[in-house]
């Protein structure tokens, strides 16, 4: 249908199509690494935390396990795997992508030593729908994530705006 403009691995295809991946659940896949100080560190200085529980104590913010489900930005070629975000490579028209909502439930809160296993299940697709942005669909998951043990840390519920402007039609 259209060639992926933005690196992100997007997949084309129909509504329809996109539709059929409801219920689909991603394999499991382990976090690249396991949450450390410096990555709690890091990712409050990022989104400029300043609670005084992240930096001077021992809690990891919620919003970290999120990042935990991305690749690295470069790995050695013999590391690399293809296993980028699940919901972007249900096949759907639309090459622009807008994170509409996140919603974090915890059973527990991360910490450092976890080394965390996150699965993906595609929750909903919508019908096309036409905003101000352009015409496309909100896609639905629910990633769960786990420690080490398989116990499971919390559930994010997240929702994607998947969209073509309206130039991209004519």
């Amino acid at each position: 249908m259209s060639e992926d403009v933005t690196g992100l691995g997007l997949r084309f295809g129909t509504v329809e199509e996109g539709k059929a991946w409801v219920g689909r659940r991603s394999e499991p896949k382990k976090a690249w690494f396991p949450i450390d100080r410096s990555m709690v560190l890091y990712y409050c200085s990022l989104v400029e935390d300043r609670n005084p529980r992240y930096w001077d104590g021992d809690e990891c913010p919620p919003g970290l396990l999120m990042t935990l489900g991305f690749n690295p930005q470069w790995s050695p070629e013999h590391l690399r795997r293809g296993d980028g975000l699940f919901a972007l490579g249900i096949p759907l028209p639309g090459k622009h992508i807008i994170n509409a909502s996140t919603t974090t439930e915890l059973e527990r809160r991360p910490r450092i030593g976890d080394h965390v296993s996150i699965e993906e299940e595609v929750a909903s697709i919508s019908d096309e729908k036409t905003t101000r942005l352009g015409t496309g669909v909100f896609i639905t998951s629910v990633t769960t994530y786990r420690d080490q043990d398989g116990g499971v840390i919390g559930r994010n519920t997240n929702v994607l705006f998947r969209y073509n402007l309206p130039e991209d039609s004519a």
